[in-house]
């Protein structure tokens, strides 16, 4: 069952959203920014002690997804809750939907600690939110375009040659090129453990593995096996190197802040608003939704990142390489970025 909810809050604004299956409301689209603006100018004690009225205005049983994200946007449109003088919905969050753009979801992914942080943007619409798996993303949303995330995709089964965009990456990003660890070959992905994998790495290549690169294993694998059951989606679901993508926006200047500290999230939030106007919103919003022992904040920006380059204009974006190969079983290896002509 999904139900469509509006909250009416002490300032006198409202929030519309809904609940999946019993599950958590979801606060994806709600401008924070603006509510503790607002918050801060009520008196002091009622600041420290309000109610929220949370209406449940319909109920639909086997409803799909998409279908309940078009009520959802019929429901934002009626009350008017997009409307800032009204009412805390973001302002992308109303749009009539996806179905009045030729060009479909575009979709950026980055892997966290629930699982995977997805940013999709359609037209003015964008929607956020953490899936436990990248096949989550087709059933959540119709007519996707293309899902550009940040994990190694196209292996080599075997051989010490490194994959080519692994290699230009790390050129294009000195003296910060150890950010761009070495993919595995395929065989690793089937160790049980760090030392199986160097095992099987150093018989098939001669090399061994980096920690960092066993950690994602499982998410690695979690892509590979997607593309392998469903080829159509090998045209669909693209690789993106989160730091390439923010030095092509830089003029091709590696940014030398940790992304883990707050200078280098403002560095990089400071890099997206020039592309997406509301990225410190979504920014925002995903912090308060979210507490940090699932959802990092450079994970935030990593997937915006993903993202902005999956909104590019196709004639924008481009390759590390520019003509890539492609692996055993047809899977491009490259590293996808947005370059602006201007």
């Amino acid at each position: 069952m999904i139900q469509i909810i509006k909250y009416t809050y002490p300032t006198e604004k409202i929030f519309v959203s809904s609940c999946m299956d019993s599950g958590e409301d979801d606060f994806s689209g709600f401008d924070w920014s603006a509510f503790r603006n607002d918050l801060s100018k009520l008196p002091k004690s009622q600041q420290a002690d309000y109610f929220t009225r949370r209406e449940v205005l319909s109920e639909h049983n086997d409803c799909h997804k998409h279908t309940m994200m078009q009520i959802l946007n019929e429901s934002i449109n009626q009350y008017q809750s997009n409307d800032p003088a009204i009412g805390y919905n973001l302002s992308q969050a109303g749009s009539e939907g996806c179905d009045n753009h030729l060009d479909g979801w575009r979709v950026g992914m980055d892997g966290c600690k629930a699982g995977w942080l997805y940013i999709a943007s359609c037209g003015s619409e964008t929607r956020f939110g953490i899936i436990g798996t990248v096949s989550e993303i087709f059933e959540l949303f119709d007519n996707i375009t293309g899902v550009f995330i940040d994990i190694p995709i196209g292996l080599y089964d075997r051989d010490a040659q490194a994959r080519e965009c692994d290699t230009l990456a790390r050129k294009a990003l000195k003296p910060r090129g150890s950010t761009v660890f070495p993919a595995p070959v395929r065989p690793c992905l089937q160790a049980e453990s760090y030392d199986n994998a160097c095992s099987i790495s150093a018989e098939l290549t001669g090399k061994r593995l980096s920690q960092q690169a066993f950690h994602i294993f499982n998410k690695i694998k979690e892509v590979d096996d997607l593309l392998q059951q469903r080829p159509e989606l090998k045209s669909i679901v693209r690789e993106v190197h989160p730091e390439l993508g923010f030095c092509m926006l830089n003029k091709r200047i590696p940014l030398l802040t940790q992304k883990k500290r707050s200078e280098g999230i403002e560095e990089r939030l400071h890099l997206l608003e020039k592309y997406i106007s509301d990225a410190r919103a979504i920014y925002q919003s995903a912090l308060a939704q979210y507490p940090r022992k699932l959802l990092a904040k450079d994970d935030i920006v990593d997937a915006m990142m993903c993202c902005c380059i999956a909104r590019a204009p196709v004639s924008e974006r481009a390759t590390l390489p520019n003509a890539p190969a492609k692996d055993a079983i047809g899977i491009e290896m490259a590293m996808h970025f947005y370059l602006p002509a201007k």
